[in-house]
């Protein structure tokens, strides 16, 4: 098994998708940088392009993929890598997951101490 570009980290949110032979809504399980797994009910193949836009629970505005792929399939469950976004939506993504990811690992804290790296970094 190939290691990830990053962690992914729990979320539950809505995603819009559309692509050439598919459209339809469902919600994504977990995201990572480049990637998502999403839930849906439509059918998919590996190697089918689609367009998403990710209604991430920051009431802030959609963020739009408008290239992403689908790695896998299995099920209802899609594993999709994010190709291309604006350089605006990019950051603001990065900084949803290391967020996210931050939280999770202090959520998950047994005692101890724990460094996390310096924001920015």
């Amino acid at each position: 098994m190939e290691d990830r570009y990053s962690k992914r980290v729990p979320v539950e949110c809505s995603v819009a998708f559309a692509g050439e032979s598919i459209i339809g809504e469902g919600r994504v399980i977990d995201i990572s940088l480049p990637g998502c797994l999403m839930e849906i009910s439509e059918s998919a193949r590996p190697g089918d392009y689609l367009r998403l836009k990710l209604l991430l629970p920051d009431r802030q505005p959609a963020i739009n993929i408008p290239l992403a792929v689908v790695r896998w399939v299995k099920g209802n469950r899609l594993g999709i890598e994010f190709i291309r976004s604006s350089e605006e939506d990019g950051l603001r993504l990065r900084r949803f997951v290391e967020r996210h990811r931050q939280r999770t690992s202090i959520s998950g804290w047994q005692g101890g101490v724990e460094i996390l790296s310096a924001a920015g970094e």
